[in-house]
């Protein structure tokens, strides 16, 4: 009984000499996963190109240390819709990314970021539908704004081209501007 009590009075006081974080424990410096959303209105570059809307969905993996440089990598899903000339457009761009995040002040940051990918885009108008698919890629930068350890905001400027075949058989360019938030869970 004497070595049973000695047992557990010591098992009792383990919480107290453990390393904080415990192991296994992610720290602001190893790669957090975040989950964002950000709000999108892209201007078609060209005359013939036009302006659509939609949101995007990523998952990130950030490095939010207290670092002049942060890095971020990402998957992205971003459904957009316009319409012109009497059709309605969809497009849905599946993009990996990764940005660089430059600190400015302790909570500012300016980040400069690419991603490139694959959309699928559908045309809609009285005579039926088109589908078709090509490579996307864009460059962009913005502020980041650390409200918490755990919250961004985000603003900011990209610019982007798709390349499609088929029946559509052009190169659409955009001028995306951008609003989003990005939580850590």
């Amino acid at each position: 009984m004497t070595l049973l009590g000695a047992l557990s009075g010591a098992a009792s006081a383990l919480p107290y000499y453990t390393a904080v974080p415990a192991g296994g424990e992610l720290t602001p410096y190893d790669a957090q996963p975040v989950y964002s959303i950000d709000a999108l209105y892209t201007i078609g570059a060209g005359d013939a190109d036009l302006d659509m809307w939609g949101v995007r969905g990523s998952f990130n993996l950030y490095s939010s240390g207290e670092a002049t440089f942060r890095h971020q990598a990402s998957i992205n899903i971003s459904p957009q819709w316009g319409d012109a000339n009497g059709a309605d457009f969809f497009a849905l761009p599946l993009t990996a990314g990764y940005d660089i995040n430059i600190e400015l002040t302790d909570d500012v940051l300016f980040y400069m970021g690419a991603q490139a990918g694959y959309a699928w885009w559908n045309a809609e108008d009285a005579l039926g539908d088109v589908n078709e698919g090509g490579f996307i890629w864009s460059v962009g930068a913005g502020l980041k704004f650390q409200c918490s350890d755990d919250v961004y905001i985000r603003t900011g400027y990209e610019f982007s081209r798709t390349y499609l075949g088929g029946e559509i058989d052009d190169i659409y360019g955009g001028h995306t501007i951008m609003v989003g938030v990005g939580v850590t869970f």
